[in-house]
């Protein structure tokens, strides 16, 4: 019994472009005009180089959001995995936490006083809840 063999078509080479490699702001320069930079010119293209990969974009609300997010999303997989306490966190995300409680953040703050067993920020009706699950937590660990 023999199998039939199929055979792949060959690949259609691409039309599209090559995508260039990342060049040095002197290499573009250079390779735009044709000829070699003088040091000065070399040295002014450098500069504008640093001045453009040195400029930073201002810090929005949404990239603060985006941040106080992220450490509340660390802190409650912690507090799942490790157990309802602070010392649950890992030590950067505990200190971006407690960064963000020593600027007033809300949300920190809150999720600060939860892992440190506070309950002054818990609405009413949820403080027996709260507590059964700190306690059960507590004798997993």
């Amino acid at each position: 019994m023999t199998t039939p063999i199929v055979f792949f078509p060959k690949p259609i080479p691409s039309t599209a472009p090559e995508p260039s490699s990342r060049q040095s702001r002197r290499n573009q320069i250079r390779r735009q005009r044709g000829q070699a930079l003088s040091h000065e010119q070399m040295t002014a293209a450098d500069a504008i180089a640093i001045e453009l990969a040195g400029t930073q974009r201002p810090w929005t609300s949404e990239d603060h959001a985006a941040d106080v997010a992220m450490v509340v999303r660390i802190a409650i997989r912690s507090a799942r995995r490790r157990g309802v306490r602070l010392e649950s966190l890992l030590s950067i995300p505990r200190e971006r936490l407690l960064t963000l409680c020593e600027e007033g953040d809300p949300t920190c703050l809150v999720v600060r006083d939860w892992l440190l067993g506070n309950l002054a920020h818990i609405p009413d009706g949820f403080e027996a809840s709260f507590s059964s699950a700190t306690a059960a937590d507590r004798e997993d660990a």
